[in-house]
């Protein structure tokens, strides 16, 4: 629920905010606590649809790997992954709490072993 305090007038107005905001209009607004969790997280759900559509529509761009499917291209276990990425060898990028591992810095590890 949210309660709007117009600058226009001090009376309370219990309206749709996404209209009010299309309209253009200049207001205060009181929010619980819960409400600003709420919209916090949906804000941040949000973030990361955009960023996984971002990623899943631009082939061109680098291709992310899950650590299950990081650690199956270099057949190793999740505990190697973790030891690498703590160590700095082969560090993820964290896309909300999922660990995603660039296929460019994999073939590297590969390619390095590979020579060896």
């Amino acid at each position: 629920m949210v309660h709007v305090f117009t600058q226009k007038s001090k009376e309370r107005n219990n309206m749709d905010l996404y209209s009010m905001i299309q309209n253009g209009a200049h207001f205060k607004v009181e929010v619980t606590s819960e409400d600003l969790v709420t919209f916090a997280d949906r804000l941040i759900t949000k973030s990361q649809e955009i960023k996984a559509m971002e990623l899943a529509n631009n082939p061109d761009e680098e291709k992310w790997l899950t650590a299950e499917e990081a650690a199956k291209m270099c057949r190793v276990c999740a505990t190697t992954l973790w030891s690498w990425a703590k160590s700095g060898y082969l560090v993820p990028a964290k896309m909300g709490r999922q660990r995603l591992f660039a296929l460019s810095d994999i073939q590297k590890i590969l390619n390095d072993r590979a020579k060896k």
